[in-house]
């Protein structure tokens, strides 16, 4: 027998892949909804949580660039800019923008 929270699809919506751009602007002519397999519309979603996804135009992502994070997991401020620290350099390297 299944349990009980099975029998109504309670979590139907976790298989279900975000599909959506949640840039503070979205560039794309075709909308937040519509994306391409790569390119600069391709959907690249947070690396971190899969809850919030950008086009690689919308955020100024590089094609050389393959994860993004969103701005709640990143960092007030920081998802939309790419950097990493390098603690021995003391500088910091930032990717994907242009």
């Amino acid at each position: 027998r299944q349990p009980t929270w099975e029998d109504n699809d309670a979590f139907a919506d976790l298989g279900e892949r975000h599909s959506r751009c949640n840039a503070r602007e979205c560039l794309y002519p075709r909308g937040r909804e519509e994306a391409e397999e790569e390119g600069p519309w391709e959907l690249l979603l947070c690396s971190s949580c899969a809850a919030e996804g950008t086009h690689r135009r919308c955020s100024g992502l590089r094609s050389s660039v393959q994860s993004w994070e969103c701005g709640s997991c990143a960092g007030l401020g920081t998802g939309m800019r790419q950097s990493s620290w390098c603690p021995w350099a003391g500088v910091s390297a930032q990717a994907g923008l242009g």
